[in-house]
Order: C-alpha cells, then sequence, then structure tokens
C-alpha cells in the first residue's frame, strides 16, 4: 500500500474567548474529520487571530505576522507536506495567495486553495488593478481551487482548476420526534444589520399569539440587542457554543434566514437545519437558493423585505400540509452535504495531487450535485 499523502491544512480553529463564525466551525469540522477518517497524513497550521477588541492597525498587524509565520512553516525543510491546502476568505486570497504559493513552490509542494463565502467574485472586482492581475495569476495557477458555491466554480472555472467543496455537516436529528405544525421559528446567527436578525424580530411581532422566535448569536460592534426587544413573542437567547447547535434546533421548527450579507456563501447552519428536518426561509441572496428550493425545502424571501418574511412566516404556521412537505424535502436535501461524501472526495483530489500532481477535470461533477 502506498504512503498517505502529507497534508497541510492552513485554516482558522475556533478559540476561546473570540467570536465563532461558520469558517472556523468549518475548518475545524474538516480537520477533525480527515484526522478520523486516516486516509491522508494530516498536520494543521492554526491561522486563528484574536479580533475582539483589537483595532484595525493592531488587526493589520497580527494578519502581517500571522502570513509571516504561515511562510516560515511553508519555507522550512522539516516536515515538508506534498500537499498545502490554504483556507482563507476572499480578502485572505487576493492578500496572501501568490506568497503562500511562491512558498508551496520552494519544496514543490502542491496548492490547494479553498476560499469560503460566496464573495470572491466582488472581491476581484473591486480590488485595484495590479493586486487583481496579481491575485487572479496566483489563484488561476494554484493546482485546485476549491469554491463554495456552483455560481462561483461557473464563474472561474475557464480560467482555473476548479472544484466545487460545499459546506458540510453530519448533524443528527436529536429524538425521533416530529411536529406537526410549525410554531417556533429561530434564527442563528452573528448580529449585524445586514444578517437580518432586525427584519426577523419585525416579522415574528405580526404571527400569532402562539407562535414565538428565538434568536441566538453573538451581536457585532454596531448592532444592539435591545433593537431585537419590543414583543413576547421574540425572545434573545444570545450567543451559543456550536457544540449546542443541535439540541437548539431540536427545539423548533423553522429556521429564519434573511441574510442579504454581501460576502454570504453556504452558511453551516443551513445545512445543519436542513439534516435536523427544519425548514428554511431566507432571501433570495447570492448563492442562498442554491441550497433552499422554494417550495421545496423551504420558502425564498425578497431582501430587507418585512412584509415579505411575516408573510411567508405565517404561511408555514397556517398550512400544516405545506410544513411537512417542507419538513420532508430539507432532510432529503440535508442528505447532499453528509461530511463524508466530501471528505471522500477531498482525499480523492489530495491522493491524485501527491502521485501526479494533477486532478483530473473536477469542475464537472457539481451539475451532478444539483441533479440528484
Amino acid at each position: 500500500m502506498s504512503a498517505r499523502p502529507r497534508v497541510l491544512l492552513v485554516g482558522p480553529l475556533p478559540n476561546e474567548g473570540d467570536v465563532i463564525g461558520g469558517t472556523k466551525v468549518s475548518f475545524a469540522g474538516l480537520v477533525e474529520g480527515l484526522r478520523s477518517r486516516g486516509r491522508v497524513d494530516v498536520e494543521v497550521h492554526d491561522t486563528t487571530r484574536v479580533r475582539r477588541g483589537r483595532g484595525p492597525l493592531r488587526r493589520r498587524l497580527d494578519d502581517a505576522l500571522g502570513l509571516a509565520s504561515l511562510l516560515l512553516r511553508l519555507l522550512s525543510p522539516h516536515r515538508r507536506p506534498q500537499v498545502v491546502m490554504f483556507n482563507t476568505s476572499s480578502g485572505g486570497a487576493l492578500l496572501s495567495t501568490g506568497l503562500v504559493r511562491a512558498a508551496c513552490g520552494v519544496w514543490g509542494a502542491r496548492l490547494v486553495v479553498r476560499v469560503f463565502g460566496g464573495d470572491l467574485d466582488t472581491f476581484l472586482e473591486r480590488a485595484p488593478a495590479p493586486l487583481r492581475r496579481l491575485a487572479q495569476a496566483s489563484l488561476y495557477g494554484a493546482d485546485l481551487l476549491l469554491l463554495q458555491t456552483r455560481a462561483l466554480c461557473s464563474r472561474f472555472s475557464f480560467r482555473a482548476r476548479v472544484g466545487w467543496l460545499p459546506t458540510s455537516r453530519d448533524h443528527r436529528p436529536a429524538g425521533k420526534h416530529r411536529p406537526k405544525s410549525a410554531r417556533r421559528f429561530l434564527f442563528v446567527g452573528q448580529l449585524r444589520p445586514e444578517k437580518g436578525a432586525r427584519e426577523a424580530a419585525l416579522a415574528a411581532r405580526q404571527l400569532p399569539p402562539e407562535a414565538s422566535l428565538t434568536i441566538h448569536g453573538p451581536a457585532m460592534p454596531g448592532f444592539d440587542p435591545a433593537s431585537l426587544e419590543g414583543s413576547q413573542q421574540v425572545v434573545y437567547g444570545g450567543p451559543i457554543e456550536p457544540e449546542l447547535v443541535p439540541g437548539v434546533l431540536a427545539d423548533h421548527d423553522v429556521l429564519l434566514f434573511p441574510s442579504y450579507h454581501a460576502g454570504e456563501g453556504m452558511p453551516g447552519i443551513l445545512i445543519e437545519a436542513l439534516q435536523a428536518g427544519l425548514p428554511v426561509i431566507c432571501t433570495r441572496w447570492r448563492a442562498l437558493p442554491e441550497v433552499i428550493g422554494h417550495g421545496e425545502q423551504g420558502l425564498l424571501i425578497e431582501p430587507r423585505d418585512v412584509h415579505s418574511l411575516a408573510s411567508a412566516m405565517q404561511r408555514v404556521c397556517e398550512d400544516d400540509a405545506l410544513f411537512q412537505r417542507l419538513r420532508e424535502g430539507a432532510l432529503r436535501r440535508g442528505e447532499l452535504f453528509r461530511s463524508d461524501l466530501w471528505l471522500e472526495r477531498l482525499e480523492s483530489w489530495f491522493e491524485e495531487l501527491a502521485t501526479s500532481g494533477n486532478v483530473v477535470a473536477p469542475a464537472r461533477d457539481w451539475i451532478h450535485e444539483e441533479a440528484a
């Protein structure tokens, strides 16, 4: 049997005392999943930096020091990886991929760039021309560029070797309780204006008296949780640790995701909700309709439209047959995003890169997943 590929995973792990977002949860799941399966030899370089309480100047300094630490690790003659998987945001991809690619080239490591979020295209469009050309050369020159959404895959597949790596989870429903009607709505996410928590709270005030909305998430700078108050039907439960999310999902019937966040990709909470059997009411925004089909796994509404959101919530409350149909659709769709399916695909790519230095036509598979 051939030796396992030596892979260095570069990305942010959750750190105690700081905000934990979907990017950190996804990267931690990737690390844990690959290690538990044992098909590749995994090492990790943690790029997490404390953000809470740090000003812009300190953040830029921390970013520079973090990049320097990574480059020194890649240039070290010891523990040379065959494949480096650089997990980063769109901004990090623009600013750092060129240097990371150059460092990988010193010892001949293959570079896989995974970009979190759904805004790589807009980041490139807004970037100054010199930076844009440098970033494009670096991204297009990577051995494999992994993107979260099919829309981005289509956008970049003509210039780069692109693979679709959506957000995946392995959520198992807690218990066998099958609600017959929708009364308990849930919002989970960072509390910032563009995530839509305020719109959700306003819409919930129009619900029947027996219905309720629970909101969980950390308040980000500039967002006052007091703005969510004003109705007995709305409860703010504060931040929630990732390991507690399954239990919270089990206590609710429908997830609300009325986001209009510019960087929205494929949020993990949507996948967890689907796998828990919760229909999702979300916005027609960026790639969210790739995950939630209108009338299939949930209902789609227009961004910033409180009336449309309230109407969708009332519709699910009043139509038990619709709720049950959406619930079954959610469970079916959630199975497409099981972690093992995507870890197996990623392991195959690592093995191809480590042995032949090439990945054969990774982009063609995303169409099959949509048809499934």
